[in-house]
């Protein structure tokens, strides 16, 4: 019998965190796996433009939307990074580069971050699996958590890049926005 899920651990953000972001929308076959290459390709393609790839300190997604079927062409994935704050660990001071570093195109634009607390449980593996542990996420734990959600969109938190990892070992923490 499977263990039951759990939160790796719990974390707070603090106020005033801001991401640099870019939307696409679409999802495929229940995936947004369309929707974050294009999303996080225009992201990365500002950031190598900007010469500020390196100073990306934490790279996430926002799924603002409940999807809305299997293939809700309307479903907002948000890919976005945060400069000078680990997210991971609550390290660093975020920072944002000025206007004139990387001028807003496109869909890019700068989100805030909704601040407090959120129960982080951790996936290894293949991206096109994260479903599994969301679902465990809202249908096992957060019925029987004594938690009640907060009204803010939850993340996923990339802390190794698929660039360099295999699938088996990508390592993704899901933020869940708590009350407390």
């Amino acid at each position: 019998m499977p263990q039951p899920i759990q939160p790796t651990r719990h974390a707070t953000l603090p106020p005033g965190l801001v991401a640099l972001t870019a939307t696409a929308r679409g999802m495929v076959n229940r995936t947004m796996e369309r929707a974050a290459r294009q999303a996080f390709g225009e992201l990365v393609t500002a950031l190598q433009r900007s010469g500020l790839y390196a100073q990306a300190w934490s790279w996430l997604s926002i799924c603002p939307d409940d999807p809305q079927g299997p293939d809700d062409p309307h479903c907002r994935y948000v890919a976005g990074v945060v400069f000078g704050y680990a997210m991971a660990n609550g390290e660093g001071h975020a920072v944002q580069p000025p206007a004139e570093a990387l001028p807003l195109s496109g869909t890019l634009v700068w989100q805030p971050l909704s601040a407090g607390r959120y129960a982080v449980f951790t996936h290894v593996g293949p991206y096109a699996e994260l479903h599994r542990i969301w679902a465990a996420i809202y249908r096992d734990w957060l019925p029987t958590s004594g938690e009640a959600l907060r009204d803010a969109p939850p993340m996923e938190l990339m802390l190794n890049s698929p660039q360099d990892t295999p699938p088996e070992a990508l390592r993704t923490e899901i933020w869940v926005p708590v009350a407390g």
